[in-house]
């Protein structure tokens, strides 16, 4: 594990195969560290991919959304893998139009389907993308769910903006497995169809 200067940002490069490179976007107030973030690097690292992990939070000075797309822009120039996939949390789905653009392979944890930018980026993509959201989310529930063959959707019931069950940590542990199972799996199918 290493830092990498961004130039402007921070992130930490936690090396495996350097062909192959999961690029780690956090939320506005979930940081990398936490539970879903560290699992889905987890999973990348146990198949053996580099993991280029954005270590900085957003200011409260700056605007949040333009902050991502400028991270998640230094995040994927910073990298030189021929393979590379996004995992981004809820706010790191800003980034969602340039990994269109790119036609990168990304799973998104809680996307903001609010946002009419990120539903249309996400329909768009050509890539394959993996959208994991809990029905009792606002910002899944009361937005659009992207269409496009290449989605896939993980969607649960009763779960908070943080995939987690109120008051019941075991059972919010159940759903982490589930998810980083999904997370492990997607990242196979896009080695395994040889990337994008």
């Amino acid at each position: 594990m290493r830092p990498i200067d961004l130039n402007p940002g921070e992130a930490v490069l936690h090396e495996g195969d350097p062909a192959r490179c999961a690029v780690v976007l956090p939320g506005v107030r979930y940081f990398s560290q936490a539970p879903l973030l560290w699992f889905a690097r987890e999973a990348a690292q146990a198949a053996g991919w580099s993991v280029l992990e954005l270590s900085e939070r957003a200011p409260g000075g700056e605007e949040p959304f333009e902050w991502m797309r400028n991270r998640a822009t230094s995040a994927l120039d910073a990298t030189s893998a021929e393979t590379v996939a996004v995992i981004g949390k809820s706010l790191g789905s800003a980034a969602a139009p340039l990994v269109a653009e790119r036609a990168l392979p990304a799973v998104w944890l809680t996307p903001l389907l609010v946002r009419p930018d990120v539903v249309a980026a996400l329909s768009s993509s050509s890539a394959p993308a993996l959208l994991v959201g809990s029905t009792a989310d606002p910002t899944w529930s009361d937005g659009e769910q992207p269409g496009g063959e290449s989605v896939s959707v993980l969607e649960f019931e009763g779960l908070d903006h943080s995939l987690q069950v109120e008051g019941d940590p075991l059972a919010s542990l159940d759903v982490l497995r589930q998810v980083t199972r999904r997370i492990g799996d997607f990242l196979e199918s896009v080695v395994q169809f040889g990337g994008l």
